[in-house]
């Protein structure tokens, strides 16, 4: 009997089902690129950031960044490494390039502190959303923290202290934050402050007026906060008594009511006004035309004839922050009296006399001359700083370097001005700040 085969059919894909197969797949992965370019499109027009212009200006001394010294002023990148020895004092400065430079935030690091610098970025487009965001890292020292008004977005500095701790100072506002190995300080002087140890994720707001700190041998994980020092000046800033140049108040009154201002009265004249530098609302003092014989600019703050009771105090400090811009005097003239920037406070000690302390600063030098660097009524040398660059001046505490028997007991009135024959000097902030030695 003959075998018969019976063939087999061909097994084939039917046409319709898989032109479906491919049509849904391709719209599946039409709908994943739509999706992720949608996104991604998103990302980039409203949330990607772009990197500030990142800059350090040496105030004072040498600073150095990642092991190299730098005199003057050179650009900082991300994983940089700032410091300064125990002479010497920078600050940093954002800016934002794409408004006008206008200043974001500036740090200004003083004597022995060292920090890294993380990040400092602003949101790509005007129209994104997100914050002027600046990371500073593995921080210890002492530093001072300027926040500008009118930025675009909200600021966040972020600054990491060497242990882990962590501090937010967000917006426009005046700081001091110093790190050491005992403890943590943070003084809001005028702004938004808080502090999260690295022992624990809680944090705590520091408000204005108040200091935060953290004393690493008593609780790492622990935050006291007390009252910082009194400006003595004012509750309002030296920033917020400046009149703005385009406030419509012309030269002869740059400031509020509360500070007497004036100009020389020899020619060729001087002149007082208020301008915008390196992104600082100032007050410039300036006189020029050649001028050969003496003159002087300045502002002072009066307390009235019985002045300002600090018997109370156990600290006393003023600070001043200012650009010497030009001079044409060396050091402060032959007899040491006349500096760019001189600063004098008039007082009464215990037995009622009344004592003026002054304290000046230049950066002219001509060692040919041989002028002295220290006036006759003066009871500290002047101090040589750089030229065209900020530095803040910070006495310490004035009851220990002055006398006891000299010590101010009722403060009359302080002052700052220029003098010489030719100037040209910035003032953005002045403070007399009292109150306990352990406020901060």
């Amino acid at each position: 009997m003959t075998d018969i085969s019976v063939p087999t059919a061909n097994p084939r894909l039917d046409p319709q089902r898989l032109a479906w197969g491919v049509l849904l797949l391709s719209f599946a992965l039409f709908c994943v690129i739509c999706v992720v370019a949608g996104v991604g499109a998103s990302y980039f027009l409203f949330q990607s950031t772009v990197a500030l212009d990142s800059v350090m200006q040496v105030g004072l001394g040498t600073g150095s960044i990642s092991g190299q010294a730098v005199r003057a002023e050179s650009r900082v990148s991300s994983g940089n490494v700032v410091s300064t020895d125990s002479v010497s004092q920078v600050t940093l400065f954002f800016w934002d390039s794409q408004i006008e430079n206008r200043l974001i935030a500036s740090v200004t690091l003083y004597g022995d502190t060292s920090v890294s610098f993380w990040q400092a970025y602003r949101p790509r487009f005007s129209w994104g959303s997100g914050v002027y965001g600046i990371e500073l890292r593995q921080f210890v020292g002492k530093a001072d923290v300027f926040i500008p008004a009118g930025a675009s977005w909200d600021v966040r500095l972020t600054l990491r202290a060497g242990r882990g701790d962590t501090v937010f100072l967000d917006n426009q506002g005046s700081y001091a934050v110093a790190v050491s190995a005992t403890q943590l300080d943070v003084t809001n002087y005028q702004g938004s402050a808080s502090v999260v140890p690295a022992e624990t994720s809680v944090g705590r707001a520091v408000p204005v007026g108040n200091f935060g700190r953290i004393n690493y041998d008593v609780d790492a994980s622990a935050i006291r906060v007390g009252t910082s020092f009194a400006n003595l000046l004012g509750a309002s800033s030296f920033q917020d008594a400046l009149l703005k140049p385009d406030s419509g108040v012309g030269s002869a009154a740059p400031l509020v009511a509360d500070w007497a201002c004036s100009t020389s009265d020899s020619q060729p004249p001087s002149y007082l006004s208020t301008e915008y530098r390196d992104g600082r609302l100032a007050l410039r003092l300036t006189r020029g035309d050649n001028a050969i014989t003496s003159g002087a600019t300045g502002c002072s703050k009066y307390f009235g004839a019985n002045g300002v009771d600090v018997r109370g105090y156990n600290y006393l400090g003023l600070k001043a922050v200012f650009n010497l811009n030009f001079q044409s005097l060396s050091v402060c003239g032959f007899v040491a009296s006349e500096c760019p920037l001189m600063l004098r406070m008039d007082y009464k000690d215990a037995e009622g006399n009344l004592r003026i302390w002054y304290h000046g600063f230049f950066y002219l030098l001509d060692t040919q001359l041989n002028y002295p660097l220290q006036c006759d009524s003066c009871s500290q040398q002047h101090e040589i700083i750089k030229e065209k660059a900020w530095y803040t001046y910070d006495s310490g505490n004035l009851f220990s370097l002055i006398p006891a028997r000299l010590r101010p007991q009722e403060i009359i009135s302080l002052q700052f001005y220029a003098s010489g024959h030719q100037y040209d000097v910035f003032v953005s902030d002045i403070s007399l700040l009292a109150g306990a030695d352990n406020a901060g």
